[in-house]
């Protein structure tokens, strides 16, 4: 491996005086010993350099993979669904445009809250400057009345009365004195109105920020809900072709079916590829989990619909609210799903996985390293369904697992 240029040069450098100014055989040996750890150093360090190189590299080349195998997967449900009713790929469509317009309107309303904390902190530090003025503006009116007070013949006769030197110099001192407090605090006001006429500039600004982000949200809820009239219209059609309880049980095996073969190939595809960064499971988080938002359950685990046994829960939530990771991992898909609506799988490690579905939008692409508690997607009601609310599933080895004995009560 060769050396840089400035560190061959400094080497030699280090040679030369060595001989040319004849050193000591010792210096010499203490100067080669130097070069010695110098280039130890610089190999060490190229090392670390192309280690960190190569990991970053082999990260994305793991990423990829998993894009591209997921990619396919969708190219592949996505011939599935040219078989499906006009009404359920329309439906499809509508709820990833609502997905679209919620996350708008979720971002706008957290900007607007972050306003708002921060008016209410400008808004204190006004009243600690408004304080502060009063304060200043009574000392300097009294040392003003005091000085009006006194009066200049007061300070004339203290030069004309040279019969105690000893105490004109004190009330000299003591005038003198007086004197440049009362500047100080005139500068002290001063700086105190500047920062008030700040302050106050900058809240009218962020109130006129406030007002544009309070329009923008109210145009996005108008457009919001003309999208979920529009889905409504699409779900009572999707009613009226599943018209019979037959049909509504070879809706659900279908949909079943699906998420099945989803899952199968999720596993495969994780199986296959060697990541650099190790997953641990939630063999050891056993009773111990929080759950992935709070909220009545209303569908049990193994409980029965037309005859459909369920492989997961369901959460009753509010619409929007925000769906968290139980555990740490990585999001190996992030889509819309048949039955299911806007689904998330993690992948766990270990070949344990947690499935998220129904939700309103997805926070997280395909490939993220989320934690536990993170917020991954917020809760809703695509994939038709009648309500808000959580579908949620825990998995191993891609056969269903009761969440119930995982979680915290």
């Amino acid at each position: 491996m060769e050396l840089p240029i400035k560190l061959n040069f400094a080497i030699s450098f280090v040679v030369l005086i060595c001989l040319g100014l004849h050193t000591s055989p010792l210096l010499c040996q203490n100067n080669s010993a130097d070069k010695e750890n110098i280039v130890s150093e610089a190999f060490d360090a190229e090392d670390i350099d192309a280690q960190k190189a190569q990991q970053q590299e082999t990260a994305e080349n793991e990423l990829k993979t998993l894009q591209s195998e997921i990619s396919n997967l969708q190219k592949n449900l996505k011939s599935k669904r040219k078989q499906q009713s006009k009404a359920l790929k329309q439906l499809r469509i509508s709820e990833k445009n609502i997905a679209t317009v919620a996350k708008i309107l979720k971002s706008t309303s957290n900007q607007i809250k972050r306003k708002n904390q921060a008016l209410k902190s400008l808004d204190k530090q006004k009243r600690q400057f408004e304080g502060d003025r009063k304060i200043q503006k009574q000392a300097l009116a009294k040392q003003l009345k005091s000085a009006y007070m006194n009066g200049k013949q007061e300070y004339l006769k203290l030069l004309l009365n040279q019969q105690n030197p000893d105490q004109l110099g004190r009330m000299l001192i003591y005038y003198d004195y007086m004197n440049k407090a009362r500047s100080k605090q005139v500068k002290a006001l001063q700086k105190t109105l500047k920062k008030l006429s700040n302050i106050n500039q900058t809240i009218i600004k962020e109130i006129e920020k406030l007002k544009l982000l309070k329009q923008s949200k109210l145009n996005e809820q108008k457009q919001l809900n003309s999208l979920k009239i529009r889905r409504q219209k699409l779900v009572n059609q999707l009613k009226k072709e599943i018209s019979t309880k037959n049909d509504a049980l070879t809706e659900l095996e279908i949909n079943a079916q699906e998420l099945q073969q989803l899952v199968d190939f999720v596993v495969e595809t994780v199986e296959e590829i060697i990541f650099t960064k190790e997953l641990n499971g939630l063999k050891s988080y056993k009773g111990k989990m929080t759950w992935p938002l709070k909220g009545k359950q209303i569908r049990k685990y193994g409980s029965r619909k037309q005859g459909q046994r369920s492989s997961g829960i369901l959460i009753a939530s509010k619409e929007g609210s925000e769906v968290s990771s139980v555990s740490h991992g990585r999001i190996v898909y992030s889509d819309w799903l048949r039955g299911f609506g806007l689904l998330l799988i993690i992948d766990h490690g270990k070949g344990y996985m947690s499935l998220y579905g129904y939700n309103q939008a997805l926070y997280r692409e395909v490939g993220d390293y989320i934690e536990s508690g993170d917020v991954i997607a917020i809760s809703g009601q695509s994939g038709g369904q009648k309500q808000p609310a959580l579908y949620f599933e825990l998995r191993h080895k891609g056969k269903p697992i009761n969440p119930t004995r995982w979680f915290r009560y």
